[in-house]
């Protein structure tokens, strides 16, 4: 399946592409290693110049490209807003930068417990997949069967109508 960057629509080669969001039914929208560059230097960016420049150049890459996904084009906007604020912080010398720290924890990486897959989902899965290989033996042999009795019906009906009348 070929990927492309969501913000540029560059082909994207790298197989752990970073993710900018989620779209529908859960479809990834990929960043290219670019473009995951500038969106880290826009939003954890520690000096005022390059967090401008970051956030111009993924502007001018977006609008160059055309990228009409309503997702993405909300996404980045909400971002660059959030993080024009941060910069004019760091310009007038007031931002706290621990704060970037607790906004890089709240990603995707952390699974809600109630999400996480327990020890007896895995076991009741294994036990799962046990009883559809039986199943699925069962029904090869069943198959395997009518496939037979069809060949010999077909031999049968062959030689009673070439040598039995």
């Amino acid at each position: 399946m070929r990927k492309n960057c969501c913000t540029c629509l560059a082909r994207i080669e790298n197989e752990d592409a970073p993710v900018l969001t989620m779209g529908a039914y859960g479809t990834p929208k990929l960043l290219c290693d670019e473009c995951a560059a500038l969106v880290e230097t826009a939003c954890y960016g520690r000096e005022y110049d390059a967090i401008v420049e970051a956030m111009d150049r993924l502007t001018r890459r977006m609008s160059e490209s055309n990228v009409d996904d309503r997702v993405t084009v909300a996404t980045v906007t909400s971002m660059l807003a959030e993080n024009a604020e941060r910069a004019q912080k760091i310009k007038e010398g007031t931002y706290d930068f621990s704060l970037d720290e607790e906004k890089q924890n709240e990603g995707l990486d952390e699974i809600p417990e109630e999400l996480q897959e327990t020890e007896e989902d895995k076991l009741l899965d294994e036990k799962d997949a046990q009883a559809n290989a039986k199943f699925d033996k069962a029904m090869n042999w069943a198959w395997i069967g009518v496939g037979i009795g069809a060949l010999g019906f077909i031999i049968w009906k062959l030689i009673d109508l070439l040598f039995l009348k």
